[in-house]
């Protein structure tokens, strides 16, 4: 681990860890996985909360549990051996802000897709419902989410507000500008990996077309 010491919060059988980068959130992740003590380990985008059984661990020995084991945490690269590719339709029917976007960021409607699927962005964290994933990748141009949320985003849209992406894993209410969808399940319980993507993970987007998308076989999706 990086030499910075992590700001710690303690609560009654929770521990909240804030970090610098996403990095170190994701090297604490995987050392603190390991160990039974911990009933619940949450990542977030620059921060990871440990649940604990205060019945086995008072807080005070959590914490030092805590840093003895980030002090023996592997550093994590920028790179990872996970690579994701996300086919996505970005045609006008299921990118209802793709002008907006397009508008905000310089170029066309019709480039947009092209810049977007140009970009490898990662996993920063899943939240908000299960299996809904936060991706970042390189600045770019600030985008408002909209002033008049929809009531419906459909499972498997896109959302965007810069370097910022999202994956709506179903359908739901959102106030994210929406430029595409995919046709792959975000998240299906019956598997043992429920969830697509995962923190950490490496996501490309895969331009594709809308007779592609409405025929998509989700046999592929296994």
């Amino acid at each position: 681990m990086a030499d910075d010491e992590p700001a710690i919060h303690v609560c009654d059988d929770w521990i909240n860890l804030t970090f610098l980068d996403w990095k170190a959130v994701r090297a604490a992740q995987i050392a603190l996985s390991a160990d039974k003590y911990w009933t619940e380990i949450v990542p977030g985008l620059d921060s990871i909360a440990i649940q604990f059984d205060p019945a086995l661990v008072s807080p005070d020995e959590a914490v030092t549990m805590i840093r003895d084991q980030l002090h023996h945490a592997a550093p994590v690269s920028n790179k990872t051996n996970i690579l994701v590719t996300i086919p996505v339709c970005y045609d006008a029917d299921l990118a209802p802000d793709r002008e907006y976007v397009a508008r905000e960021l310089g170029i066309t409607a019709e480039a947009l897709p092209s810049w977007h699927a140009s970009r490898l962005q990662r996993v920063a964290m899943l939240g908000f419902m299960p299996g809904f994933a936060y991706l970042e990748s390189a600045a770019c141009p600030a985008i408002d989410r909209l002033a008049n949320p929809r009531q419906l985003v459909k499972a498997g849209s896109i959302g965007i507000i810069g370097r910022q992406s999202c994956i709506y894993s179903f359908d739901s209410p959102g106030g994210w500008p929406i430029i595409g969808r995919t046709p792959l399940r975000l998240f299906d319980p019956a598997k043992t990996q429920p969830a697509l993507l995962s923190a950490g993970a490496t996501v490309r987007f895969e331009s594709i077309s809308k007779e592609a998308f409405d025929h998509w076989p989700q046999e592929a999706e296994e």
